[in-house]
């Protein structure tokens, strides 16, 4: 398996609209992509501004197709205007999995 979980940091104006976007990319994940074993976000209950996503995927097959999924590729643009700076990435594997290549910047 391949985790990822990313934090974000996001203009308080612009929570309600990246909740929005999230809530729609998690149910769009979760409805078409039965290899995504979890997907979701959440919001710091110490930072107001930072956020959490958790995404963990059975195999890099599985991330690439979620990778290209349009609900990802259209949603990449739109978080990245709501969001501050660079989302800080990080991959965690087990299972024997091989890491996946990153095909988005982080920090």
């Amino acid at each position: 398996m391949i985790t990822f979980i990313a934090h974000l940091r996001v203009r308080p104006e612009n929570a309600a609209a990246f909740e929005a976007l999230m809530a729609e990319v998690a149910a769009m994940t979760r409805a078409h992509e039965p290899g995504v074993v979890h997907y979701d976000f959440a919001k710091s209950a110490d930072e107001p501004d930072t956020y959490v996503v958790v995404e963990v995927y059975r195999d890099a097959a599985v991330h690439a197709g979620h990778m290209a999924s349009p609900w990802v590729t259209q949603s990449l643009p739109r978080s990245a205007a709501l969001i501050e700076g660079r989302p800080h990435i990080r991959q965690y594997v087990n299972g024997g999995s091989e890491p996946v290549r990153r095909t988005v910047a982080s920090d």
